[in-house]
């Protein structure tokens, strides 16, 4: 009899703590499930669709990319507040996730991808996916380039496109998009690549 007294009380002691353990799992995931939810909304979509400009594999691309900035925007918004509260003490998000049970692959349903906004294919689609010989030489030079270069992307796309050929017109490869910006024909590499950064660095912002 005192052993059957000895293992319930020893079970109520594990469900005890098993259940303070996935206290920590279970409020960290439904923090996580609100950051997706807000991460999801409208915006997000109607923000990928304006940069993307028509391009369904960019819009596809920007708005994972999107998503994945506004889940983390999120989630570090109430990192510290508290969203647990027991007899023992406060829990905020931090702490809780700090102390939640590790979850496999196969528990969390899958695997998250985290991806960034390329400037590779803002470029890319800027230039309407041209197959200019010249401009994708350009562009294959510079990704290489940027892994051991602290320059911005648009300086060392604009290096490697001189570099190829000093004679070739970048307004000619951009002018469809930009002639509505005061790019014309005669406009120069620098004037394009200027007009290039602002467009960039514009859709990062929004992105952001």
């Amino acid at each position: 009899m005192q052993n059957k007294g000895a293992i319930k009380v020893f079970a109520i002691a594990l469900a005890i703590v098993s259940l303070y353990q996935l206290s920590f799992t279970f409020v960290a995931s439904r923090v996580e499930r609100k950051a997706q939810e807000f991460a999801k909304s409208e915006a997000a979509s109607q923000l990928a669709d304006e940069l993307a400009r028509g391009d369904d594999l960019l819009y596809k691309y920007l708005l994972d990319s999107i998503v994945e900035s506004r889940e983390t925007y999120y989630l570090d918004s109430v990192e510290n507040e508290v969203v647990l509260n027991l007899l023992i003490g406060k829990y905020t998000y931090r702490k809780a996730k700090e102390r939640e049970i590790n979850l496999g692959l196969d528990l969390k349903g899958g695997m998250n991808v985290v991806l960034e906004v390329s400037v590779r294919d803002i470029i890319t689609a800027l230039s309407g996916h041209s197959k200019d010989p010249i401009f994708l030489e350009a562009i294959e030079q510079a990704t290489i380039n940027q892994r051991s270069s602290q320059k911005d992307y648009v300086t060392l796309f604009g290096e490697a496109f001189e570099r190829i050929d000093p004679n070739a017109r970048l307004a000619s490869i951009f002018l469809f998009e930009f002639k509505d910006k005061g790019i014309t024909t005669n406009s120069t590499n620098s004037e394009v690549l200027s007009m290039i950064r602002q467009e960039s660095d514009a859709a990062l912002d929004r992105t952001f």
